[in-house]
């Protein structure tokens, strides 16, 4: 399958969303906790601790960032807002994006692990259509791009947001 890129936009595009979309999903990253960036080292052992915490849903590999700020992220697929929201905060992430077919949230999270959340809606659509932030999805992985240390999508070329 090709790689296929999406942005967030403020209008439903009728008819589009991407295969990973199907149903719910979620996107989060356990890299740079804060946006405070960390080595490479404990980047990693934090998305591998990722990975064991979020087994219980299929996952797609993805990227999010821009530059020299490129973050792995996954994207679980049929995950609940709470339960992404709970891995984000587990984590130490200002954010996390998590959606319902084609409808897509950017979700921040409280800084103190307490409190409520704050959403941002937007939609899923194809690159190009009045973009806010970009994403690029292909067979088995998704990559994402956004605001440096939080899952916020800007106007990068993206992946799995």
């Amino acid at each position: 399958m090709a790689a296929q890129r999406v942005t967030l936009g403020a209008e439903r595009l009728p008819g589009f969303r991407p295969a990973w979309a199907a149903a719910r999903w979620g996107v989060v990253t356990a890299w740079n906790p804060a946006g405070q960036a960390q080595d490479r080292a404990a980047n990693r052992a934090a998305q591998a601790r990722l990975r064991v915490a979020a087994a219980r849903w299929s996952s797609l590999d993805g990227v999010n960032g821009d530059g020299d700020w490129q973050e792995p992220t996954l994207i679980l697929t049929g995950i609940s807002l709470r339960d992404v929201a709970a891995l984000g905060g587990a984590f130490g992430q200002a954010a996390v994006l998590w959606g319902s077919g084609a409808r897509a949230a950017l979700v921040w999270l409280p800084a103190s692990g307490v409190g409520g959340v704050r959403a941002e809606r937007w939609w899923l659509r194809p690159a190009g259509k009045g973009a806010q932030g970009q994403l690029t999805s292909g067979q088995g992985e998704v990559a994402a791009e956004g605001g440096r240390g939080t899952n916020h999508p800007s106007q990068h070329v993206c992946g799995s947001c």
